[in-house]
C-alpha cells in the first residue's frame, strides 16, 4: 500500500518533536495514547497504521494543554483530508473532514553544504522535498566535499495554509542549482516514461532549439556536469559545457550568427572565442588549435564563417572542442539547446536546407568516452 504522507499540527504544548517518516500510531503512542486507544482510533481510521507523519513544518502550540484532555490534527499530505483526534478522561475519538486551504508559492534559497539531501533536511526539514530534489539532481551533483566554488539551491514550493498557519508543504514546482558559474534548472512535469510528476530538465521542441553543433564530430567525450573531477587538475569543479571529440585541425563554426566578443588565451582554456548572439545567449569555443585568419573582436560572423580549428590548447587530454552556452550570466546545458551539425566540411552550403534532426547524443549516436576532456 502506498504510504500517505501527513503533516502533523499539534494544538498542545508537546515538548517532543515529530520525527521524519514516523508512523502516526507511533506518534500517538509517544504522546500518551494507550494501545487500546490507538486500536479504537484504528477502527474508525483503518489506514491509521499506514499513515506517515512527516516533519514538514513547525509544531503549532495551543494556548492550553491538559495531559488527559487535548486535540490534535493530522493533515493528509496528498489530499484535503483532515483528521481531528480528541482525547479526554473518558473518550478517544476522531473526526474526518474536508479541509479548505489557502495556498501560495514560496521561493526557498540557500547555500549547499555537503549533500543536497542533508542540506535541505537541515534548512527545510521536509523529507519529501529533500528526496524530490536529490532525485532530480542526482546526475548533476553529489556533494560540496572537495568543491572549490560556491554552491547554492533555489526552489519554488507550493505551501498550504489554514487560518493563516502553514499546515503542509506541496511539491517543488521548479528548482535550480548554481555551482560556480554553472546552472541546472528542473521543472515539474509529467515523465513521458513513467507518467508520474517529476522534476525534469527543461525540454525544448526541435524548432525552438536555437543552436547547431559547431563542429562535425562522431562523439562527445564529456557532458555538462555541475560537479566533476577534472581529468587534468583532479579538482572537483563544474564542467560548463560539452566536449566534441574531433581530429586536430577540424573546422569550427559559430553555432548561430552573432558578434565575436572575446578572442583570448588562458592557461586552462587555451585559445578560445566567445560569440554574443541576437537572442541574448553567448556561446564559447575552447581549446582551439588556432583562430581563423582575419577573425577579430567586434566582427559579425555567420554560421558558415569558420572561426577556428579543433585543438588541445590549455588543460586538455586530447584534441576536442569544449562548447559552452551562457544564459543570463550562467552556463547552461547545451544538450537542451543544440541541433545537429548543419554544414558538410567539404561544402559548407550544401546542407543549409537539410532536414534538421536532434543531436545524436540524445539518441546514443554520440557516445561518451574518456579520451579527451577539458
Amino acid at each position: 500500500m502506498t504510504k500517505t504522507f501527513l503533516c502533523l499540527m499539534l494544538l498542545m504544548s508537546f515538548s517532543q518533536s515529530v520525527q521524519a517518516e514516523e508512523k502516526a500510531s507511533a506518534v500517538l503512542s509517544r504522546y500518551g495514547f494507550k494501545a487500546q486507544e490507538i486500536s479504537a482510533l484504528e477502527k474508525k481510521i483503518p489506514e491509521l497504521d499506514e499513515l506517515i507523519i512527516s516533519s514538514e513544518h513547525q509544531t503549532f502550540v495551543g494556548p492550553e494543554y491538559n495531559a488527559s484532555n487535548f486535540t490534535l490534527k493530522l493533515y493528509d499530505q496528498d489530499s484535503n483530508d483532515i483528521y481531528t483526534v480528541m482525547k479526554s478522561d473518558s473518550l478517544v475519538d476522531v473526526e474526518k473532514s474536508d479541509g479548505v486551504f489557502e495556498s501560495e508559492i514560496k521561493r526557498i534559497e540557500g547555500e549547499i553544504r555537503g549533500t543536497l539531501y542533508d542540506t535541505l533536511m537541515n534548512d527545510v526539514g521536509v523529507e519529501k522535498i529533500a528526496t524530490q530534489m536529490s532525485e532530480a539532481f542526482k546526475e548533476d551533483f553529489s556533494t560540496t566535499k572537495g568543491l572549490r566554488v560556491n554552491a547554492s539551491y533555489s526552489m519554488d514550493v507550493r505551501q498550504y495554509y489554514e487560518n493563516g498557519r502553514l499546515v503542509k508543504q506541496g511539491s517543488v514546482l521548479q528548482a535550480s542549482l548554481i555551482i560556480g558559474h554553472a546552472l541546472s534548472k528542473k521543472i515539474l512535469k509529467i515523465d513521458p516514461e513513467t507518467f508520474a510528476w517529476k522534476l525534469l530538465s527543461e525540454d525544448y521542441e526541435l524548432a525552438d532549439k536555437p543552436f547547431y553543433a559547431p563542429v562535425r564530430s562522431s562523439r562527445v567525450s564529456s557532458l555538462f556536469q555541475l560537479n566533476r573531477r577534472h581529468p587534468v587538475t583532479r579538482r572537483h569543479q563544474p564542467h560548463n559545457g560539452i566536449d566534441f571529440v574531433a581530429p586536430s585541425g577540424t573546422p569550427v563554426y559559430p553555432a548561430l550568427e552573432g558578434e565575436v566578443v572575446t578572442m583570448a588565451r588562458t592557461r586552462s582554456k587555451g585559445k578560445f572565442v566567445t560569440i554574443l548572439h541576437d537572442n541574448g545567449y553567448q556561446t564559447t569555443y575552447i581549446h582551439l588549435k588556432k583562430f581563423q585568419k582575419g577573425l577579430r573582436v567586434g566582427m559579425r560572423v555567420n554560421m558558415e564563417d569558420q572561426i577556428g580549428q579543433v585543438g588541445r590548447t590549455g588543460y586538455a587530454t586530447g584534441a576536442h572542442l569544449h562548447f559552452g552556452v551562457i544564459r543570463d550570466g550562467f552556463f547552461v546545458n547545451p544538450i537542451n539547446l543544440v541541433k545537429s551539425y548543419c554544414y558538410d566540411q567539404k561544402d559548407q552550403h550544401e546542407n543549409m536546407n537539410m532536414e534538421q534532426e536532434d543531436l545524436g547524443i540524445l539518441e546514443g549516436d554520440l557516445l561518451p568516452s574518456d579520451e579527451a576532456e577539458e
